[in-house]
């Protein structure tokens, strides 16, 4: 199976590939991860989890495409929920790094796969220097 952006998160690519986050759903509790795999349980969407998405978004050049497939991170009225305008402070003093803006210069969410003992295990790279 050649992965794609498209297909990187589909059940398709779940059956076909092992991933940390898969790995470490086995370790915490075989049943629930085999139930995600036949589609009879989703992780839901905690705020820390999309908080932390808003951030790599923000780093892989993809906010806009965040923000508009969340549109609860806003208020009513809306601005920012706190939790986001946090991650917008967490932003900055991470672009203000050097050393991060260099490790990030690379080519951003590169999909990877390869075999670890036999299995087939994909992983996307936040920023791939080559």
């Amino acid at each position: 199976m050649k992965l794609t952006e498209q297909n990187y998160y589909s059940e398709e690519a779940n059956s076909a590939y092992m991933s940390a986050s898969q790995l470490k759903r086995f370790m915490q509790c075989e049943r629930m991860a085999i139930a995600e795999l036949n589609g009879d349980w989703q992780q839901e969407d905690t705020t820390a989890l999309l908080v932390g998405s808003y951030v790599d978004a923000y780093f892989s050049g993809e906010e806009e495409k965040f923000t508009d497939e969340h549109p609860e991170i806003y208020t009513k009225t809306g601005s920012l929920r706190a939790e986001y305008k946090q991650a917008n402070d967490i932003i900055t003093t991470i672009r203000a790094d050097d050393l991060f803006s260099r490790m990030m210069s690379g080519e951003k969410q590169k999909i990877v796969k390869g075999e670890i003992y036999g299995v087939p295990f994909r992983g996307k790279i936040d920023s791939f220097l080559s």
